[in-house]
């Protein structure tokens, strides 16, 4: 699991927006555990995981 977590209100609509600004991501937006996630990494190569909200 990265060490980076960012936590949005809605994963796919938050993919779309990022993934177009050229960043790379690692894992599509996902439904796991109840809630969606996503993998990407950052310039530096950092792994991040995007986690939506649950609700």
């Amino acid at each position: 699991m990265p060490l980076l977590v960012l936590t949005v209100d809605d994963c796919r609509a938050a993919h779309d927006p990022i993934q177009a600004r050229g960043v790379e991501f690692t894992q599509e937006p996902v439904d796991r555990y109840g809630t969606v996630d996503a993998g990407f990494r950052d310039p530096s190569g950092n792994e991040w995981k995007m986690i939506q909200a649950r609700r």
